[in-house]
């Protein structure tokens, strides 16, 4: 890459036992970091994840997934609002809850 007029590069090493091209390896790498990032990102402003300050026992993981749990649910309504919106709606709508809930 080139930043600031200063060309940097990087190498990376791949032990697999197939014979792909370097290629096809950064493109499933971009893809999974992708992903990854996009629902970290979704988690962190539609839940405000980073502010969340549950520590101990299981409470972190259990709030994880049920937030993913909603993301999931809330992403997958056609309703043209933001999913912020969306989850707002929901918890000061019952009815609206319902159609998130799929009942």
């Amino acid at each position: 890459r080139v930043m600031n007029g200063v060309k940097a590069t990087e190498t990376r090493y791949y032990i697999s036992s197939h014979t792909e091209t370097a290629a096809y390896y950064n493109n499933a790498v971009r893809g999974h970091w992708g992903i990854e990032n996009q629902l970290h990102w979704h988690l962190d402003v539609t839940f405000e994840e980073d502010k969340c300050r549950s520590r101990s026992g299981n409470a972190p993981e259990n709030l994880n997934i049920f937030k993913k749990m909603v993301l999931h649910r809330i992403a997958n309504m056609d309703d043209g609002l933001s999913l912020q919106k969306r989850r707002y709606r929901a918890s000061m709508n019952t009815e609206y809850l319902k159609k998130v809930l799929g009942d």
